[in-house]
């Protein structure tokens, strides 16, 4: 969205697709000078079909995000250029190179091919220090946007007010996207965008990675934001257990109605703390709970199975906790290895990759050989967890207490959690046979088969009238 409103700032005709929110019209796509798409390691493999099927038509795309930042040569496979890391200052750079007076080889953080059909990778060196230089992001350039605003009863706005994080866990491409520099917004230009939903009646879901690394801003931003100008009725936030060791923080958090927090607790496990570099303890977890808890704060825990020092004892002992801590919610997800994170670069030196596509590096699928047990058993473990935490009778209970907001909650992950079953019976009984097998290792090359997408482009190319080439 941000680079999209950059786009439009420097006299560009832009809109935005979000796919969970509106189709892609692809013959509006056709007609593009440049396509830009954006990517997550789970959604490549779909946006690399999306980039293939437009560059059939001659249709120029450039990929960015954590994804092809750390593997800019196999995106080049699917796309003319590559923006790696930040791209607020890159992207109008490549596009006076396109259509100005500019010239790719200087553009920063750029990978291209260049005449001679050579790899180039520019030096990465564009970052934005300043966050208020940038432009607040448009969420009217989003097609279907407005629609899916009138049907929400209460719609989610989100925002990012810092960038990086100050530590260090060896699962997260945080670090090699922002750094351990934490950038803020200042608090005058948070305030400025949250004027701007100010009637919107919105939940505002401040996303970044740790909301409160600096205690002091946030305290401000609470204060004057929240408190003073009540910009926000009903807002969350990511945040570490480390939060809590702050009254006044959590004292600001409850009166400036704080709905409820994202913590990643991952593991009751401190083997496993330790070899993630989460540097926290279980005590922490513990007793963040409970200040989160007194202070009226709902607590959404995540926790994550598969490190190398995990067995099934320690799944039950984090599930054990999940359940008798008090939190509001949970999501229990498999050690996912996003390239550009310490744990995927040791996995894939050791041989230990089992799945090759990135469609499955969603934290509910298995895509290595895990150290102590079987795949089936850690994919089972992860679907086990869930079914206790959402059980029938944990819903009710929320029911006869009167957290209506919580047991739709678990009606909704219930349903997603059954669905999933019922969607992976092949994988899960593939699984099952190569630990009963023993000492078996199955290497998943999943086809997915994305021609529905090359057929639209293909649809929508005709309708156009457009030269079509070759069906090789």
């Amino acid at each position: 969205m941000l680079l999209g409103t950059i786009a439009r700032q420097l006299g560009w005709d832009v809109r935005v697709y979000v796919e969970e929110i509106a189709d892609i019209d692809y013959r509006d796509v056709l007609t593009a000078d440049l396509v830009g798409i954006s990517t997550i390691t789970s959604t490549a493999s779909r946006a690399y079909a999306i980039a293939d099927a437009l560059r059939d038509f001659g249709v120029p795309v450039v990929m960015g995000g954590p994804h092809v930042t750390f593997l800019p040569d196999e995106a080049l496979a699917h796309c003319d250029y590559v923006v790696r890391g930040e791209g607020e200052e890159a992207l109008p750079a490549l596009m006076n190179a396109l259509f100005g007076d500019g010239d790719v080889a200087r553009v920063p953080n750029l990978s291209y091919r260049d005449a001679a059909g050579e790899v180039r990778h520019n030096e990465q060196t564009s970052s934005v220090e300043d966050l208020d230089t940038l432009p607040y992001p448009d969420y009217e350039l989003i097609v279907g946007w407005q629609k899916a605003m009138s049907f929400s009863l209460r719609p989610v706005v989100p925002i990012q007010a810092t960038r990086g994080c100050p530590f260090g866990c060896r699962f997260c491409s945080v670090i090699g996207m922002f750094g351990r520099k934490v950038r803020t917004r200042s608090v005058d230009n948070v305030i400025g965008e949250l004027r701007r939903h100010r009637e919107r009646n919105a939940h505002i879901f401040f996303y970044d990675d740790n909301f409160t690394a600096r205690r002091t801003w946030a305290k401000e931003l609470i204060r004057r934001a929240m408190i003073d100008e009540e910009l926000c009725p009903h807002w969350s936030a990511q945040v570490r257990t480390d939060a809590t060791h702050d009254d006044e923080l959590l004292a600001l958090m409850q009166q400036g109605k704080c709905s409820h927090v994202y913590v990643g607790f991952e593991t009751v496990n401190p083997a496993a703390l330790a070899d993630m570099a989460k540097q926290q303890s279980v005590q922490s977890m513990i007793d963040a709970v409970d200040r989160f808890k007194q202070h009226r704060i709902g607590v959404h825990g995540m926790f994550i199975f598969g490190f190398d020092t995990d067995n099934k004892e320690s799944f039950r002992a984090t599930t054990r906790f999940a359940m008798r801590s008090g939190i509001d919610s949970a999501q229990f997800l498999i050690l996912t290895l996003l390239p550009g994170t310490p744990v995927y670069e040791e996995m894939a030196a050791a041989g230990r990759i089992t799945v090759h596509d990135w469609a499955h590096y969603d934290g509910h699928h298995v895509c290595y050989k895990p150290a102590q047990i079987s795949a089936w058993q850690l994919q089972w473990a992860q679907v086990r967890s869930h079914t206790m935490f959402y059980s029938r009778l944990r819903m009710m209970k929320q029911v006869v207490n009167g957290y209506l907001g919580n047991s739709a909650i678990y009606l909704y992950a219930r349903k997603l959690n059954h669905e999933w079953i019922r969607n992976n019976k092949t994988y899960l009984k593939a699984l099952k046979l190569a630990a009963q097998a023993k000492n078996t290792i199955i290497r998943f090359d999943f086809e997915i088969d994305f021609s529905e997408i090359k057929q639209k482009v293909w649809a929508a190319a005709g309708s156009l009238a457009l030269p079509m080439p070759s069906p090789a």
